[in-house]
């Protein structure tokens, strides 16, 4: 099963905390710039040292950071699904 980051809640999260930009998000976590505009912009998963620091910046449950990092991918899925059928045709 392939997961990927429910960037959308991440945000949502961003914005409960009153973090504005990628840059104060940087700098309140330690996380570099631009791994973090990486992981908003869905181009990279997070290290687990990466996703730590999130989760603390953001004062994340362990729920909600379940929820928010390892969420189904399902455009993964989705491409799969549609490559069995094509073979089974």
């Amino acid at each position: 099963m392939a997961y990927a980051v429910d960037t959308i809640e991440l945000k949502k999260m961003m914005a409960e905390k009153k973090i504005k930009t990628t840059e104060e998000f940087s700098r309140k976590s330690g996380v570099n710039r631009n791994t973090l505009s990486d992981v908003l912009n869905e181009k990279i998963r997070p290290s687990t040292s990466v996703m730590d620091r999130i989760v603390i910046t953001l004062d994340l449950t362990p729920e909600a950071a379940g929820r928010i990092f390892f969420a189904k991918d399902l455009r993964i899925t989705q491409e799969k699904t549609a490559d069995a059928e094509l073979v089974q045709q």
